[in-house]
């Protein structure tokens, strides 16, 4: 059976270990350790950033519409990508909207169906304060026993190719040994959900050690 990163090298996504360019990340054989025990369920997925730039966009889509066969797929992009929906089928659905905004982000799960999702990865704009705001407002939509994926995250003294966000890694970091959120961006209801509902945090390093992977287990 055809893994996860093979799927990553076939459609270009720089998940994959074989990205024929200084991004790669390599990430899809970490993903795969905790993903494909729902490869054939029915399961919901949410991806926030599709479109690559300097690319027509819908990699990682692609290479989820493969690797789950079964599952209902959401997109989410500040780019239009609707286009995903017309090649790709029923099974993908698309929304547009900015990741920084609490009304888009609860528009689109609402467009979505208003369900919570088995897993949800944000690979958005890597901005610090984008990231905490769509893991604040998306947190709760994830299932019990489901993850939360916050790819790209970068860490003081390691050199990175593109965007820093050094102050992501510290909160996760906090988060991960004290159970304590930590963020202007974050409200202290928001805060509260998460402290009661995170499970576990696994950190993974990229391919060429420059990016980290963080992985949410939610209780």
């Amino acid at each position: 059976m055809v893994t996860l990163d093979e799927l990553a090298n076939k459609y270009l996504t720089d998940k994959g270990t074989s990205f024929p360019y200084r991004s790669v990340h390599g990430y899809a054989p970490i993903y795969e350790t905790y993903l494909s025990k729902w490869r054939e369920d029915s399961i919901r997925l949410l991806e926030v950033g599709v479109c690559m730039e300097s690319s027509e966009g819908g990699h990682s889509i692609r290479m989820w519409h493969e690797y789950f066969p079964n599952a209902s797929i959401y997109a989410f992009d500040i780019v239009d990508m609707k286009k995903l929906e017309t090649e790709l089928g029923d099974r993908v659905k698309f929304f547009m909207g900015d990741q920084g905004s609490k009304q888009d982000i609860d528009a689109a799960y609402s467009t979505f169906g208003s369900k919570p999702f088995d897993f949800i990865l944000e690979d958005g704009s890597h901005l610090h304060h984008h990231q905490m705001i769509s893991f604040a407002c998306l947190f709760p939509y994830v299932k019990s026993g489901g993850y939360y994926i916050l790819e790209d995250v970068t860490e003081e003294g390691i050199d990175a190719c593109c965007q820093r966000n050094d102050d992501t890694f510290r909160f996760i970091k906090k988060l991960k040994e004290q159970n304590i959120v930590s963020s202007e961006f974050i409200s202290k209801e928001q805060a509260t959900y998460i402290e009661k509902n995170v499970k576990q945090i696994d950190v993974c390093p990229d391919i060429k050690n420059e990016y980290r992977t963080i992985i949410i287990h939610k209780k």
